[in-house]
């Protein structure tokens, strides 16, 4: 089932898309537009769906919040439409040209990704005619991934920052150190609007990004513990009465699971570690 609608809040257009091969959509992902800025690509299991909703946009300049297939898939196609720039961290340019590969899982939910070689870095600060972006990197989820803050109207475009205040899966690569240190550094602005990749939140953003990261300090220090007294990620696992998904561990090919989440505060633990 495809699902697509449209809306608007405080003058920013929201473009919302989803796609699951066995009933209603399970995740969604956004698109922003504002003042000549469209702010992601969609999926490109929703490549009809996105064309058809943005493509009668003026679009002047598009940001790219991070590499992952959720915000890239439509690239080719929307660039070749509106023949503007695309702008993304120094990171994404480059995994961009050659984009790591992705699951069975994702692939489902999300479709996959083309390469893209036509991105340009961006600076910390993108404008448009009305409005002022800071840029802001917040690795950890992807370590190319970017905010962007306008100050004066108190949005916080947040990419997958935030998606949830709990979260119960990670892909290999992610580090909870990393997402920690990147959720501690937006807190110190001032926003009330969420404008999150996967799940928007008009009340209350900046608490809602609170909550995640008390989920993870503390995920973290219980994971550690246990950690530096032997345990090893399973045993963790147990003694945390955490479940895996299995139905995403095996259609991910471990890819995405809440034992990666165990891993990935060891690795940060022993990266961390003095030498």
């Amino acid at each position: 089932m495809k699902l697509a609608s449209t809306y608007d809040h405080q003058g920013v257009q929201i473009f919302k898309f989803g796609s699951w091969p066995f009933g209603p959509p399970k995740m969604f992902s956004h698109c922003f537009y504002v003042d000549g800025l469209l702010i992601d690509t969609g999926h490109r299991n929703m490549r009809k769906e996105v064309l058809q909703a943005l493509g009668g946009l003026k679009v002047d300049q598009i940001f790219i919040t991070h590499h992952h297939e959720d915000h890239t898939g439509n690239i080719v196609e929307l660039q070749a439409r509106f023949a503007c720039p695309v702008l993304a961290s120094a990171k994404c340019v480059e995994l961009m040209k050659d984009p790591p590969p992705i699951s069975f899982a994702q692939w489902m939910t999300w479709g996959s990704r083309p390469a893209f070689s036509g991105l340009s870095e961006t600076m910390d600060r993108l404008s448009t005619a009305n409005y002022n972006f800071e840029v802001y990197p917040v690795p950890g989820h992807a370590e190319d991934m970017l905010c962007l803050y306008e100050r004066e109207q108190g949005w916080l475009f947040s990419a997958d920052l935030w998606v949830s205040d709990r979260i119960r899966y990670f892909m290999r690569p992610e580090s909870v150190h990393q997402q920690i240190e990147s959720l501690k550094s937006v807190l110190q602005l001032d926003f009330e609007l969420l404008f999150c990749s996967h799940n928007p939140q008009f009340k209350h953003g900046k608490q809602r990004l609170a909550n995640k990261l008390q989920f993870f300090e503390d995920f973290y220090g219980k994971v550690s513990s246990h950690y530096h007294q032997g345990l090893k990620p399973r045993q963790i696992m147990k003694e945390l009465g955490l479940k895996e998904n299995w139905n995403i561990r095996l259609t991910s090919g471990g890819e995405l699971s809440t034992l990666n989440m165990i891993k990935a505060v060891i690795r940060d633990e022993q990266l961390l570690a003095p030498a």
